[in-house]
């Protein structure tokens, strides 16, 4: 993303479809927090809908729900990769804080290329970060 370089740019931009299906990763409690934060990033890329205070907002707390919701399952199945996933979390949290203060400094352009990127990015954490963690919960792999 733009404002915090936490994961290379996909190479190809993918459909919306294909972006929805790479956000579920087969773990019911996740996949809610993904669909949430699926929703949330349609409204701040939609021009009609977006009220960027409020849903920049809304996605700050969403993150914090959803990065402590994750992690507390990690922490209590003893997940090797906790410390590696929570960094991307962090990294994520910290991008958002930015883009909120940017908004409040009246830069509309940042938050809209951040709002435009969010979804590409959180596509590959899903993918893998995220499908990795549900198969370990799911007790159809073991973290390495």
């Amino acid at each position: 993303m733009t404002e915090a370089s936490i994961a290379p740019k996909p190479v190809a931009a993918a459909s919306g479809a294909t972006l929805h299906d790479r956000i579920l990763v087969g773990f019911k409690p996740i996949d809610d927090l993904h669909k949430e934060f699926e929703e949330i990033v349609g409204v701040l890329n939609d021009p009609a809908e977006a009220d960027f205070g409020e849903h920049l907002l809304a996605l700050h707390e969403h993150m914090l729900r959803h990065a402590a919701t994750e992690e507390g399952f990690m922490a209590q199945e003893g997940y090797a990769h906790l410390g590696r996933h929570r960094r991307a979390h962090e990294h994520l949290l910290e991008a958002i804080a930015r883009v909120r203060d940017r908004w409040d400094c009246g830069d509309v352009e940042s938050v809209q290329r951040f709002a435009a990127e969010l979804m590409s990015w959180f596509a590959i954490h899903a993918s893998s970060e995220d499908a990795e963690l549900a198969a370990f919960l799911k007790g159809e792999a073991k973290a390495a």
